[in-house]
């Protein structure tokens, strides 16, 4: 039923988008829609068909869709704007303690210019750091990094968007939470992001997170969380990316700290072939962002994907996965092999 809704859903929208922007072509207004959909078979099977530790491409043995929105933005000189409605196992899984109208936005703001390169956006937006993008067509592998899954997907507040240069850009914002639309607290969290295009061949981005959050016990935390990128493309057809997340987190208890180490190899074989490589390092002992059904989460976890762009606004991926480490990947089992395949559109 929820997959018939999708298809009917993006289908109607896609029937009037050449149609408005067509009519747009002379204003600032544009319209546009994202489908994603997928099967992945996990081989140990989980339970009510149901992956764990994980929000996106989570269901096992089923044909389902990850994420479909629909948008309309306006920009002019001084003002933007953009809103998004979103539906699909992505939103069910990562806006479900959020209200029943805050689960459909994927995107909702209004910005003003208030200098030559600066920007003033106020509402719900993308996290300010980090490499991968939460829609799979934008990203390497089909699925996301752990690391990626487990910081903010969107937030909700003030952001500050600044080009120092045609080369570097700072982000500033003050949100609500970690990744939360509406209040928890009564705090604010705060946070910086800079990326640095140093050529044409090297990419530095470093960007943080300060702010009280509510632990999975329902209790204040302090959370400072770093992110750390450098991409090397010595070729046209090769990338090479390393990330490290690194969230400290302050408790009753003292402190406790989680790592993510994740290395990505892209090679583009032609205009619409590429191959992927990634391998991550996750350990989270404290559990303090992956509760898992041992006392700790230890994994490293393997993924080569294949890709295929017939065009800007289409890719076809697949993607074999195996987890491994010390910690159970189920209630039963300590590692995992999992076949993710998908396709992505996306209409602007």
């Amino acid at each position: 039923m929820q997959t018939r809704k999708c298809i009917t859903f993006i289908f109607i929208a896609v029937l009037f988008l050449k149609y408005f922007n067509s009519e747009a072509q002379n204003n600032q207004m544009k319209f546009g829609a994202y489908l994603d959909s997928y099967y992945t078979y996990d081989f140990n099977q989980p339970n009510n068909n149901q992956r764990p530790y994980v929000t996106q491409y989570d269901r096992h043995n089923e044909f389902s869709i990850n994420h479909a929105w629909i948008n309309g933005a306006y920009e002019s000189e001084k003002i933007r704007a953009s809103l998004a409605i979103q539906t699909g196992t992505y939103p069910a899984n990562n806006y479900g303690a959020e209200p029943i109208w805050a689960q459909m936005i994927y995107e909702g703001f209004a910005g003003y210019r208030i200098t030559k390169n600066g920007w003033l956006d106020i509402g719900v937006f993308g996290g300010h750091f980090g490499y991968e993008s939460a829609l799979s067509i934008d990203r390497e592998l089909l699925s996301p990094a752990l690391a990626t899954e487990y910081t903010p997907y969107y937030q909700s507040g003030i952001r500050y968007t600044h080009d120092l240069s045609d080369n570097t850009q700072l982000r500033a914002v003050v949100v609500n939470g970690w990744q939360n639309i509406r209040e928890t607290n009564d705090y604010k969290s705060v946070g910086l992001a800079l990326d640095h295009q140093m050529s044409d061949k090297v990419f530095l981005s470093y960007g943080n997170y300060y702010g009280v959050d509510r632990s999975a016990l329902g209790t204040n935390v302090w959370r400072f969380h770093n992110n750390g990128i450098i991409s090397f493309s010595p070729s046209n057809e090769l990338k090479l990316t390393g990330i490290i997340d690194w969230t400290l987190q302050e408790a009753g208890s003292g402190s406790q700290s989680v790592v993510f180490l994740t290395t990505i190899a892209s090679y583009k074989m032609s205009d619409k072939w590429s191959i992927n490589a990634r391998y991550e390092y996750v350990k989270d002992e404290d559990e303090v962002l992956i509760n898992g059904f041992g006392p700790s989460y230890n994994q490293s976890i393997v993924s080569l994907a294949l890709g295929y762009h017939p065009s800007a606004h289409v890719s076809f991926k697949i993607e074999p996965k195996l987890y491994a480490g010390n910690s159970d990947y189920s209630a039963n089992a300590n590692s995992a092999f999992v076949l993710h395949s998908g396709v992505a559109v996306r209409l602007q």
